[in-house]
């Protein structure tokens, strides 16, 4: 029994910053610790790309702080404004994006 060759799917070398970074000067590396994410989509330990040059949208997985605590969660549109998934109107909000997460890098 023998593997199957990939031909010309292998990279002989990879450069990741080629392919995870567009914006180099706007762009960090953040590591998910603690309780910080929101959600079930990021997990601790996640390594997340971050780009502050993005412009957030609906929909969009960002890096908040949100009453001076950091989090990452998903923001929506609610009457014009963007606020993290499911939140309440009425309800108080000191949000901060600090930049849109463009990738995660997860160990399994």
């Amino acid at each position: 029994m023998a593997f199957p060759t990939p031909g010309d799917a292998i990279e002989q070398s990879l450069d990741l910053n080629h392919h995870l970074i567009h914006n180099p000067a706007a762009t960090f590396f953040m590591r998910v610790e603690g309780d910080m994410a929101v959600g079930q989509e990021i997990q601790p330990g996640d390594l997340l790309v971050v780009d502050r040059s993005q412009v957030a949208q609906d929909g969009s997985l960002v890096v908040a702080a949100i009453s001076g605590a950091l989090c990452v969660l998903r923001i929506e549109k609610h009457q014009g404004k963007l606020v993290p998934a499911g939140w309440q109107p009425g309800s108080v909000l000191d949000l901060e994006i600090w930049g849109v997460v463009t990738h995660l890098i997860r160990k399994v």
